[in-house]
């Protein structure tokens, strides 16, 4: 079973255009990843706000993603507050660590 993640962000006021930049490195190179099935973001009703979908063939093939793009994802949330994720699929290990503490996290099991 495939793993679904579902994000929120805020721009920072001061970031905003930096955060698009990041965002569209990130899309670009998640379009290259075996693993990646989707990975698509969305300009929200909200201003400043933006959602992602991102798709995995599991939470590994999400783990690897996470580690090839460390240093984007450190460039985005320097601009960018995580609003709300949601997770729809089993985790490993990596993605219930990452998701200890955090506010605004929805773990969503299959049956």
């Amino acid at each position: 079973m495939s793993l679904l993640v579902l994000c929120e962000f805020r721009a920072r006021t001061d970031g905003e255009t930096e955060f698009l930049r990041v965002a569209r490195a990130l899309a670009s190179a998640a379009a290259t990843e075996p693993g990646t099935l989707r990975y698509q973001w969305f300009v929200t009703q909200r201003p400043g706000h933006y959602s992602i979908i991102e798709e995995y063939v599991d939470a590994d093939a999400a783990e690897t993603h996470n580690n090839h793009v460390d240093s984007l994802l450190r460039e985005l949330f320097a601009v960018a507050d995580l609003v709300s994720v949601s997770f729809y699929g089993e985790l490993n290990q990596y993605l219930r660590e990452w998701i200890s503490g955090r506010e605004g996290v929805a773990v969503n099991l299959p049956l």
